[in-house]
C-alpha cells in the first residue's frame, strides 16, 4: 500500500488553484506521463499513466470518478486499473482542498492506493522516491499554470520564480555559485592591488 499526505504551497489565490485543479484536462497536464482518455456518460473518464521506477517503466490504465465540492473548494477521485500487461491491479483514492494562506494557497492531497499483482512489490518499494519526483514537478506545473490564470502575475512567464523545494533548493545552489565567484574575483582584485602596490 502506498500511502500520500502532501502539502503543496502556491503563491496564488484559492479561486484560480481550485479552477485549476478542478479541471481533470488541466491537472493531467500537470502530472508527467499521464493522459487523460474518453469521458464516460456516467461522468468517469479514462487516463493512463507511465512512471518509472528504477530501470523499468510501468504504463497503468485506469477508469476515475471526480466528486467535486466548490463551494469548499475540496474533491475526492477514486481510480481502478491495471497495467499495460494486465498482470497488476491498481486502486486508490484521494481527498484534496484548497484553503487560503497568508501568501496565496495551500493544497493539501491525502490518499491510498493499493496494488495487487506481479508488479505490486516493485512499485511498492520504489514509491516514495516516486511520489517525492512527481510531486515536485506537479508543484510545479501547478503554479506555472496557475501563473498564467491569475490576473496579477499573467503574461510575466519566465519572471517568475516557483516556491517549489526544488526551485528553492536552485536558487540556493546559484546564490552559493554567485557568492563564490564574486569572492574570487573580489580576491584577484586584492592581490592585483597588492602587487602593484608593492611595485
Amino acid at each position: 500500500m502506498i500511502t500520500i499526505a502532501e502539502r503543496i504551497r502556491v503563491p496564488h489565490p484559492p479561486e484560480i488553484v481550485w479552477e485549476v485543479l478542478s479541471d481533470p484536462a488541466t491537472v493531467v497536464s500537470c502530472i508527467d506521463g499521464s493522459e487523460l482518455g474518453e469521458q464516460h456518460e456516467d461522468g468517469t473518464f479514462d487516463a493512463r499513466l507511465a512512471v518509472k521506477f528504477a530501470a523499468i517503466k510501468v504504463g497503468f490504465a485506469a477508469r476515475i470518478s471526480l466528486d467535486l465540492d466548490e463551494a469548499e473548494r475540496t474533491g475526492r477521485m477514486e481510480a481502478r486499473g491495471a497495467d499495460s500487461r494486465g498482470s497488476t491491479r491498481v486502486q486508490g483514492n484521494a481527498a484534496f482542498a484548497v484553503s487560503p494562506t497568508a501568501t496565496g494557497s495551500e493544497v493539501a492531497l491525502d490518499g491510498v492506493i493499493e496494488l495487487n499483482g506481479q508488479l505490486a512489490s516493485l512499485v511498492t518499494t520504489g514509491a516514495a522516491v516516486v511520489v517525492d519526483r512527481m510531486t515536485r514537478t506537479f508543484s510545479e506545473k501547478l503554479e506555472a499554470t496557475c501563473a498564467e490564470r491569475d490576473p496579477a502575475t499573467a503574461g510575466r512567464g519566465a519572471a517568475l520564480v516557483p516556491h517549489t523545494p526544488a526551485a528553492q533548493r536552485l536558487t540556493a545552489w546559484l546564490g552559493r555559485v554567485w557568492r563564490r565567484v564574486r569572492d574570487l574575483r573580489a580576491s584577484r582584485q586584492a592581490r592585483t592591488h597588492a602587487r602593484k602596490s608593492g611595485a
